[in-house]
């Protein structure tokens, strides 16, 4: 377990601080980190925008893994965050998940996220929410 460890990311505060957990468990289990980044289809944002900003993201990320020289994966996928982290994680071969526990688009009333909650509800693996 944690031998492949699944960080999807949207580019907020939270997916850094995730981003930091797992690269501290990476070094310590020797892991491969595959960072994700879901581009939602229902965004009002056209879609050579979104992928301008999902790149920036993984890029940022995937510096950093490769920084503390750790094994890093990534893959961008154009769709639903809430339905397509299923196909992430299986495709990925994912052991685990580790995610912000709200993302950027995130509403103070919620204690977490839309995306965070139907990750809960739909993945089948060990979660670690920061």
């Amino acid at each position: 377990m944690f031998k492949r460890i699944l960080l999807p990311i949207d580019g907020s505060e939270n997916s850094k601080k995730a981003a930091d957990k797992a690269i501290e468990l990476a070094k310590e289990l020797n892991s491969t980190i595959i960072v994700t980044n879901i581009m939602d289809q229902s965004v009002d944002l056209s879609y050579n925008e979104q992928e301008v900003k999902s790149n920036e993201f993984i890029k940022k990320i995937v510096d950093l893994i490769l920084k503390n020289n750790i094994n890093v994966e990534s893959m961008v996928l154009f769709g639903s965050p809430t339905y397509d982290i299923v196909t992430i994680a299986r495709k990925s071969e994912s052991d685990s998940i580790i995610m912000g526990k709200q993302g950027i688009n995130y509403s103070n009333s919620r204690v977490i996220g839309s995306f965070t909650e139907a990750t809960l509800k739909n993945v089948d693996l060990p979660i670690i929410l920061i």
